[in-house]
């Protein structure tokens, strides 16, 4: 990602939004920003293939587009016509195998484009001085009503090995789905116990990384609202992003001061 300007969009969860997508990066491109960290279900690699064919420019721009879906090859078109680069993280809706299988660039990130690229969980990167450390996943709370190997993978989960690749050096802003344990989140619906315990043990491994890196700050999504909270006995200010067609799912970062700002709201949409 290249470092010619001294701020960053974080985006929110897009799932595969089309149009959401693609106004979005209208107005970041609108603001002048030309670099997106996006916190997981972006929702790209998705098992099914794009309608329709390519053109032979299309086909070169991105490796692999024939096998690709609508939205992966429109957010890859539309972020080379903008001149903008995006890096992401995983979130629980993504197609984790196909992001596990990409091959990695010298930097060390998930090539799907030259733009588009993946964070693998634990890998530590740096943009304009800034130590930046990803670390996606999370559990899926609606497990029960998808099917394995086409909208969910087990692979999804945070695990302690992920935590290990992470390591306990410290990082300025470390990159989330899930948002760490100590942060007060509004509930979205009431949860039977057995599930509200697999999904708070992400969140204690979460904290957990938390303490080992120390980072100023945390951005994470997931949880579907917009909220801004120091975790307790902590320095870490966590920043959690709304979801798509809401208000919320954009932050900027000032890669020199670590101060975050809001981007402003698109209208929603259907």
């Amino acid at each position: 990602m290249n470092d010619e300007t001294n701020h960053i969009v974080l985006a929110g969860d897009w799932h595969g939004n089309v149009r959401w997508m693609q106004r979005a990066l209208q107005r970041i491109r609108g603001a002048g920003h030309r670099k997106i960290l996006h916190v997981g279900d972006l929702r790209v690699l998705w098992p099914e293939s794009v309608d329709g064919p390519l053109s032979p420019a299309e086909a070169e721009l991105i490796p692999g587009a024939r096998d690709y879906d609508a939205f992966t090859v429109t957010l890859c078109k539309l972020l080379e016509q903008y001149g903008m680069d995006m890096l992401f993280v995983d979130g629980n809706h993504d197609n984790h195998p196909a992001l596990r299988a990409l091959p990695r660039d010298e930097d060390g990130f998930g090539i799907i484009s030259d733009r588009l690229k993946y964070i693998p969980r634990g890998h530590r990167f740096s943009i304009g001085g800034v130590r930046f450390a990803g670390l996606g996943g999370a559990f899926s709370i609606n497990k029960q009503y998808l099917t394995q190997g086409l909208n969910w993978w087990p692979e999804e989960v945070l695990t302690r090995d992920d935590i290990d690749t992470l390591g306990s050096g410290p990082v300025d802003v470390l990159l989330t789905h899930d948002v760490p344990a100590g942060i007060d989140l509004r509930k979205m619906f009431r949860l039977p116990e057995a599930l509200e315990r697999e999904s708070h043990a992400g969140r204690i491994l979460l904290r957990d990384a938390v303490r080992s890196t120390d980072p100023s700050l945390v951005f994470s999504g997931h949880w579907h609202q917009r909220t801004t909270q120091v975790i307790p006995g902590s320095r870490t200010t966590v920043h959690v992003l709304d979801m798509d067609g809401r208000g919320g799912n954009f932050a900027v970062l000032d890669l020199e001061s670590l101060q975050v700002s809001e981007l402003g709201n698109l209208p929603r949409i259907a």
